[in-house]
This record gives C-alpha cells, sequence and structure tokens, in this order.
C-alpha cells in the first residue's frame, strides 16, 4: 500500500453517510422483487473521489430516526467527519410517526454534529409509486402517504435553511409532474431507489458537498439507468 493511500486510510473519512435502507443503498430486482446487491450513493462517492477522501457508509435497513439516534454519536461524532449527510423519516412515516417527531430527531443530528465542528447535510426523503398509480386521480391513501413527505420535507429544508446548512433535495430529483410520484426510472419496488436512483442521489451530494474542493463531479447524466 503506498503511504498516500495509507494516510488516507488510517485518516478520519471526509464524508459519513448515515441513515436508513435509503442510505445502505438497498434495492430489488424489479421483475422478482428479490434483493439485489446493496448499491449505497457513497460508494459512487468514493470511486469518483479515489485516493483524495475516504467516504463511510453508515446505513440500517427498517431503521426509524429513532433507531439512528441510538447510533449517531458511535458513527458520526465518533468517526469525526468533515462532512455527514443525514438521511432519514420514510421508515418512521411507515410506522406512523408524525412529521414533528421525525424533525425534532432529525434537527438533533444536525446540531449535534454543527457542535461537533462537523458539517451536516440534510436530505428529503423520495417519493413511492405504486404500480398503476401513473395515471389518472391518485387514490387518498397515496395522497396521504405523498403528503406526510412533503410535510417532512418541508420542515427538513425549514430547518436546515435556519441552521444555514446545506440540503440535497432528492425529492425533487426524483419525482415526476403534477402528481409528484417518485419517477419509475428511479425505482424498482416503488419504495426504494434502484441504481440509477442512488447515483442521482450520489450526483447531488457531490455537487452540493464535494464540488468546491474536488471539482466536476465525474459522473455523467447519460450514465446507465440501472
Amino acid at each position: 500500500m503506498s503511504e498516500r493511500v495509507r494516510s488516507q486510510a488510517d485518516s478520519s473519512p471526509i464524508l459519513v453517510c448515515f441513515g436508513d435502507s435509503l442510505t445502505a443503498g438497498y434495492q430489488v430486482q424489479a421483475e422478482t422483487g428479490i434483493p439485489l446487491p446493496d448499491t449505497p450513493y457513497g460508494g459512487f462517492l468514493q470511486e469518483w473521489l479515489g485516493a483524495r477522501g475516504r467516504v463511510s457508509v453508515k446505513g440500517v435497513c427498517g431503521e426509524t430516526t429513532s433507531d439512528m439516534a441510538t447510533r449517531f454519536s458511535r458513527d458520526v461524532l465518533d468517526a469525526v467527519p468533515s462532512h455527514t449527510v443525514i438521511l432519514g423519516g420514510t421508515n418512521d412515516l411507515g410506522w406512523g410517526v408524525v412529521p414533528s417527531t421525525i424533525i425534532a430527531n432529525l434537527e438533533r443530528f444536525y446540531t449535534l454534529a454543527l457542535a461537533a465542528g462537523i458539517q451536516p447535510v440534510g436530505v428529503t426523503i423520495p417519493s413511492l409509486r405504486v404500480e398503476g398509480s401513473g395515471a389518472g386521480v391518485l387514490p387518498a391513501w397515496i395522497q396521504s402517504h405523498i403528503h406526510g413527505r412533503l410535510e417532512v420535507n418541508r420542515l427538513v429544508m425549514e430547518r436546515c435553511a435556519r441552521h444555514h446548512i446545506p440540503c440535497v433535495d432528492l425529492f425533487q430529483a426524483t419525482s415526476e409532474g403534477p402528481s409528484c410520484l417518485l419517477a419509475p426510472r428511479f425505482s424498482s419496488d416503488g419504495l426504494h431507489l434502484n441504481t440509477a436512483g442512488y447515483r442521482t442521489l450520489a450526483r447531488l451530494v457531490w455537487n452540493e458537498v464535494l464540488a468546491n474542493q474536488f471539482g466536476a463531479c465525474p459522473a455523467e447524466p447519460s450514465e446507465a439507468t440501472g
């Protein structure tokens, strides 16, 4: 191992990707619903960075923001990264947790990171999609789920602005049209992202967090759609 690579490996990560299955990169095969190998967006960031910096992926499938709180100190604060990207809330909504509780947990992460000299980055949660829901008036239950996401995202953007921290709008980048449904090209199961979706998130994070230091993102929009 070269001294340069050894120095990078032994140093604190430049970025910790912290969250749930959307951070872990969980995805399934469209035709069968069988899980595929995880494709975390942090993996793309590491590939593009190479030896210039280390990315640590700390995503746990199924966690709520309350679950995430039990390991934030260990996975983020103790790692002493320069930045941490925080993405959570989808599972909370699935369990009926109200947006005010979700944002209280997320804001706690933001303030703890700032107090430790770590730059937090907020992320809006993506929409969802149900087979056959792309045309006509959406069923009330789908509208309710989308409304919950929009409310959480409004609060995320508001808190990020209040604390003067970056915010990546994943919802806007991966939804389509007036329906605000998750675009099919970014997801195979309507809930998690696919490779194209995770690559899109990686590009958004690069442009928001890393571009000033490392220049333009190496990835091009015309890359494989997963």
